[in-house]
């Protein structure tokens, strides 16, 4: 919210008494240099400056791919090893199941 200074002076005009300050920039301005824009008093320079930033196009979120197929190789080393250890056992003999290997 803008406040109102009897003991300052314009930033722009030094021989102006301050009617108002900025909110963005917090800087002291007379009743020419201030302006309303949306219900708040601000500077001419902060005016351009926010007008700005909304003329700006938004930019895209573009997603990050690279934790995706850091998963997805995750998955595959997984599901790799598991293949090869089930395929190990599964070609152990059968005579070291029974017990027999070992007499």
């Amino acid at each position: 919210m803008a406040s109102i200074s009897t003991d300052t002076s314009c930033t722009i005009h030094a021989d102006r008494r301050s009617t108002a300050r900025c909110p963005s920039c917090r800087k002291f301005y007379c009743r020419e240099c201030i302006t309303e824009h949306e219900g708040k008093l601000t500077c001419a320079t902060c005016l351009s400056l926010s007008l700005e930033e909304r003329a700006k196009p938004k930019q895209r979120r573009r997603w990050n791919l690279v934790p995706v197929i850091q998963v997805i190789i995750a998955l595959m080393v997984s599901w790799a090893v598991f293949y090869l250890f089930a395929a190990t056992i599964r070609d152990v003999p059968d005579e070291f199941h029974d017990g027999t290997i070992w007499e």
